[in-house]
């Protein structure tokens, strides 16, 4: 019976040819071939497992108004006015996903939770003061940016006017008398659009409360909708990975199985099953991360990086752990890699093979029972015919003895 825990013994071969790492037991042409299988494959895979999750019916999407009540409501700010006035714009969202844009694509979630009648209230405040909105985002802000550039400009050069006047230079850059005379009259054109502002303002700030009042209801009533949604997503993706688990696993094992069966053999067409058991193995991978992400490995995660971005330290540290991971995931990689391939026992039948001491390497030609550099034992007697064979070799070459080391 098949025991996965049970501890094995390797089994090395010393006598089949093209075992050691030395020689290669498949030309660059069956590799580049094999290459192509397991990429031919892969892509094969993923888009026949993609394909599976058009067979359970998807949830339908929530829509894009639903992301703005997701957790503090999308309320109307007074804004300071201090920075540009797209900053300042941003803090009115009547020109982006719109509440009347939305409550035609309600999903079926929202229209149970009745959604639709407060967008509706919402869409009928955005309507009241759309026009104040466009005026004061093309019309208002664009000038009265331009016009303070300009007084600042004009500022500027009337104050190197007068420095030009005292020390009496006779043709100044910047003649004082136009900068006397423009600067009045900008200051009157940055007055009229300051007060046109003021009056756009009101009426935008006029229906704060209103839109506030109504973002904490449709606050508290998208709270059912997202749970309903997330059960239904997650039920989803349970049937999804239930279908592509069931298509891979069949064929991972028996690939599995038969690969391990050719390499008991040292089978030369192992290799082959080594690419196909790699293509379900990542196919049947990706289908478990994906599934355990959307279940609680993406909340987990963005948990985590909201908690450490908010410490600097902690960040620092967490990347000073990713750091230590990946020397220890690749390096330990490495290291187990090369454990294996230089293992004694495959080192001492490379070398006995080269005819080279497997201590120091020397050509074995020159020795006898001991190598002549090192003083390695070599060769020692058979206790079953008497004759001379190799030290650390399990038979002996005269009578077939197997002695084990």
């Amino acid at each position: 019976m098949f025991n996965p825990f049970k501890k094995t013994t390797e089994e090395i071969s010393r006598t089949t040819p093209g075992y050691e790492e030395t020689e290669r037991r498949t030309p660059i042409t069956g590799i580049i071939l094999l290459l192509l299988m397991f990429v031919a494959g892969l892509y094969f895979g993923i888009y026949a497992m993609r394909d599976v999750a058009n067979i359970p019916n998807r949830p339908q999407s929530l829509s894009l108004c639903a992301y703005h009540y997701q957790k503090k409501g999308s309320t109307i700010a007074a804004p300071a006015y201090l920075g540009r006035y797209d900053d300042m714009l941003e803090e009115y969202s009547f020109a982006r996903n719109t509440s009347a844009d939305c409550l035609t694509r309600l999903s079926i979630f929202e229209k149970d939770g009745q959604i639709a009648p407060l967008l509706e209230q919402r869409t009928a405040l955005e309507v009241q003061v759309r026009p104040a909105y466009l005026q004061l985002r093309d019309t208002v802000l664009p000038d009265l940016l331009e016009v303070q550039a300009q007084i600042g400009r004009v500022t500027g050069e009337y104050g190197v006017g007068l420095q030009e006047e005292s020390m009496d230079i006779k043709s100044p850059v910047f003649p004082t008398a136009d900068s006397r005379q423009s600067i009045p009259e900008l200051r009157a054109q940055e007055g009229e659009l300051l007060q046109w502002r003021g009056e756009l303002e009101g009426q935008l700030n006029s229906v704060k409360g209103a839109l506030k009042a109504l973002d904490a209801q449709l606050t508290a009533a998208y709270t059912p909708v997202f749970k309903a949604h997330e059960r239904a997503l997650r039920w989803y993706e349970f049937q999804v990975f239930l279908l592509q688990f069931l298509l891979l696993v069949p064929f991972f094992f028996l690939a599995l199985r038969k690969y391990l069966e050719l390499h008991r053999k040292n089978s030369p067409y192992s290799v082959i099953l080594t690419a196909i058991v790699a293509v379900f193995g990542i196919l049947l991978l990706k289908a478990v991360l994906f599934w355990f992400w959307g279940l609680f490995l993406e909340r987990i995660l963005n948990v985590l990086i909201e908690w450490f971005s908010m410490y600097d330290l902690f960040r620092s540290l967490l990347f000073y752990v990713g750091m230590f991971l990946s020397f220890a995931i690749f390096g330990g990689a490495v290291y187990f890699l090369q454990k294996k391939i230089f293992d004694p026992r495959r080192v001492t039948i490379r070398r006995f093979r080269a005819k080279q001491c497997p201590q120091c390497q020397t050509n074995l030609d020159l020795s006898a029972e001991y190598c002549p550099n090192c003083g390695a034992h070599i060769r020692t007697t058979c206790e079953k015919c008497g004759k001379d064979r190799f030290a650390g070799m399990p038979f002996c070459p005269h009578c077939g003895d197997r002695k084990d080391n």
